[in-house]
């Protein structure tokens, strides 16, 4: 019995911890392709170097830490933190290209970029069927 509980609070703590990285990842990515626009970046980072550093890492450890412990534990930050992902995802993706930003990426790999906008609707609801199977 101990050991179910030192292992359930292991993976808690993982999943927690996936969650707070790819957020702020996320943010940092999302942060630097807004401010880019004026050309003041504060990474020395392009767009696509920027969205492979950053941007994948950051939705791979945000499904990751779905993944852990999937529905069966009750951790409000990460639920928490999978919806705000998500819809920082889905909206940064839909409001970058009408600002002028990441033109090349929603124009000429149409495919990724509607692959991105999906991910961060499929992490809000990743996030939402936590939040509903906990009460």
């Amino acid at each position: 019995m101990y050991h179910l509980q030192k292992s359930d609070l292991r993976k808690k703590k993982a999943s927690e911890a996936l969650a707070i990285v790819g957020m702020a990842l996320l943010t940092i990515d999302t942060a630097g392709t807004l401010m880019g626009q004026g050309g003041n970046r504060f990474l020395p980072l392009t767009d696509r170097q920027s969205g492979i550093l950053l941007g994948l890492p950051s939705i791979i450890l945000l499904f990751l830490s779905f993944g852990i412990v999937g529905l069966r534990q009750k951790i409000r930050i990460t639920t928490v933190l999978l919806m705000a992902g998500g819809a920082m995802l889905a909206v940064s993706k839909l409001i970058e290209p009408t600002m002028g930003l990441i033109l090349f990426l929603a124009v000429a790999l149409p495919y990724v970029y509607v692959s991105l906008i999906a991910s961060g609707f499929i992490l809000i609801g990743l996030g939402l069927l936590r939040a509903i199977r906990r009460q």
